[in-house]
C-alpha cells in the first residue's frame, strides 16, 4: 500500500471523518392533515391582517400560480442556526398581480429579493412584528432585497393590490421543509435526539408534535388534522 504524503493523508482523513458526520444525520419524514380549507387558500387578505402571528390565518380563497404547490412549511423548533448563514437570497417574485410563491420558507439571516415582473407598479410592505418594512412603489425589472434576522411569520402585501398576500416563515435553522398537497413534508440534516417539529399551514396556523430521531436513516412523524 502506498504512503501518502502528510498533507494528502491528512486531507484523506478529513474527508472520511467528513463523510462519517454527514452518515450520522436522519431525515424526518412526514405529513399533516390537511382539510378541504388547507387546499383551497389562496391569495386574499383577512381582517387584522398585519399582526404577524404563526398562527394567523386566512378568510378568503384566491387563485394560485399553477407551479405553486407549496400548502405549509414543516421546521424544526428547537435548533438555531449559530454560525453565518451563507445561503444564497431567496426570491420572491410578482407576477401577474401575485406574489410567487404565495409561501416562502428561509432560514433566521437569509436574505430575500423582491422582484417585479409586472408590467405595473408593486408596493412591497409588512406590519408583522419580526420584519417590518415598505420597499415604496418600483416599476417592472426592479428588485429589493431584505435581509429577515429573526424567526416568525412575515405577512406581505402590496398596497396598490390589496388581494396580494404572501407568507414568508422565518425558520430558526435549515431544518425546514415545504408540505406538498398531500401533507407531505421532509427534514434533512437532522441531528440525533428528541426534536419538536412544527407544521405551520395558512388556514390553521402551528400544529407541533415531539419525534425521536435515531443517529441516522429516517423517522417519521403523523400530526393530525386537530
Amino acid at each position: 500500500m502506498p504512503i501518502l504524503p502528510r498533507r494528502t493523508a491528512a486531507a484523506a482523513l478529513l474527508l472520511v471523518l467528513g463523510s462519517a458526520s454527514l452518515g450520522r444525520a436522519a431525515t424526518i419524514e412526514g405529513a399533516v392533515t390537511l382539510t378541504p380549507a388547507d387546499l383551497s387558500f389562496r391569495g386574499g387578505m383577512k381582517p387584522g391582517a398585519y399582526i404577524g402571528q404563526l398562527s394567523g390565518s386566512m378568510a378568503r380563497m384566491g387563485t394560485s400560480d399553477p407551479s405553486d404547490t407549496t400548502y405549509g412549511v414543516a421546521y424544526l423548533a428547537d435548533l438555531a442556526d449559530t454560525a453565518g448563514i451563507s445561503t444564497s437570497p431567496a426570491l420572491l417574485d410578482q407576477k401577474g398581480q401575485r406574489f410567487i410563491p404565495r409561501i416562502l420558507a428561509v432560514v433566521a439571516g437569509q436574505a430575500v429579493d423582491f422582484r417585479n415582473s409586472d408590467n405595473i407598479f408593486h408596493n412591497v410592505f409588512s406590519y408583522s412584528p419580526p420584519k417590518k418594512f415598505d420597499l415604496g412603489r418600483y416599476p417592472r425589472g426592479r428588485s429589493k432585497r431584505l435581509t429577515f434576522q429573526k424567526p416568525g411569520l412575515v405577512q406581505v402585501y402590496c398596497d396598490i393590490h390589496s388581494d396580494m398576500r404572501a407568507d414568508i416563515v422565518v425558520a430558526p435553522s435549515r431544518r425546514f421543509g415545504y408540505v406538498d398537497a398531500l401533507g407531505r413534508f421532509r427534514i434533512e440534516d437532522v441531528p440525533e435526539g428528541k426534536h419538536t417539529v412544527v407544521v405551520w399551514l395558512p388556514r390553521r396556523g402551528e400544529r407541533s408534535s415531539d419525534v425521536d430521531v435515531p443517529a441516522n436513516g429516517t423517522a417519521a412523524i403523523a400530526i393530525g388534522a386537530e
